[in-house]
């Protein structure tokens, strides 16, 4: 009986992957390297962090080490933690987008570069874009 119903669940699975579309079955992986956010939203991203975070930190602490201690992490990992943790007073408690903007702005200050298109803060594709600090810096 259990076998039954594992075979219907890893048929249930199988059928799954391909309803989705190709694009989004062999989606790859990128890095911060390949400009995953745009200069406006870390803008935005450090108006946020001026407005909520200065309180209790400085650039200085996200550059560096910092974004090195998160290498092979996704920014998925660096989402959920900040969004955990911060603020420290009420985590969790601004607009998903503003943590993605923050974590745009942290990239920028470790010299990674903008894209075209803004790092958005829906699950699937945090997880996609691994950290990668910048090799010059």
């Amino acid at each position: 009986m259990k076998r039954t119903g594992a075979l219907v669940a890893a048929m249930a699975l199988l059928s799954l992957g391909a309803a989705l579309p190709a694009s989004a079955q062999t989606e790859e992986r990128v890095t911060t390297l390949d400009g995953v956010y745009t200069e406006a939203q870390a803008a935005r991203g450090a108006e946020v962090t001026e407005a909520v975070c200065r309180e209790c930190h400085d650039d200085e602490e996200f550059v560096g080490a910092f974004i090195r201690s998160w290498a092979g992490a996704s920014v998925a990992a660096l989402f959920d933690d900040i969004y955990s943790l911060m603020p420290e007073d009420q985590p969790g408690s601004l607009p998903v987008q503003q943590y993605a903007d923050v974590i745009a702005y942290i990239l920028q200050l470790n010299g990674l570069p903008p894209g075209e298109v803004e790092l958005g803060a829906a699950r699937e594709s945090l997880e996609r874009v691994l950290i990668e600090a910048n090799p010059r810096r």
